[in-house]
């Protein structure tokens, strides 16, 4: 997977799962003497989670990771690439990088971090 010049790895900045989630918006309306009603108003954007797991002293990865926050505060639209078999990817399309997070353990030797994207139309 690449997020804009961010490649995950399985060395480095490695990325373990990714949670893909849409929802569709819907106005509700009141109904005299019957149960509401709802109208379709459209898609929120699509939301991806990536999460991972950086081991800094052993196989690398912090300045990659650091990297995606510097992206997060330009506020930059990224692509967003899944890779498929062989030499072969997708794009998924381009995102915005709204909440990045980690959790540090055992004196910073490991990292487990969620990157939060929405998409970007």
């Amino acid at each position: 997977m690449a997020l804009g010049p961010h490649v995950f790895q399985v060395v480095g900045l490695n990325g373990q799962a990714v949670e893909i989630s849409t929802e569709a918006a819907w106005a509700e309306f009141g109904r005299f003497g019957a149960t509401d009603g709802a109208h379709f108003t459209g898609m929120k954007r699509a939301q991806q989670v990536i999460r991972g797991v950086l081991f800094p002293d052993a196989i690398g990865g912090l300045a990659d990771y650091e990297a995606i926050r510097v992206s997060q505060y330009a506020g930059l639209r990224l692509p967003l690439l899944q890779m498929g078999r062989g030499f072969s990817a997708s794009v998924l399309g381009r995102v915005t990088i709204e909440h990045v997070s980690d959790l540090s353990e055992w004196g910073g030797r490991k990292i487990a971090f969620d990157i939060t994207l929405k998409g970007y139309v």
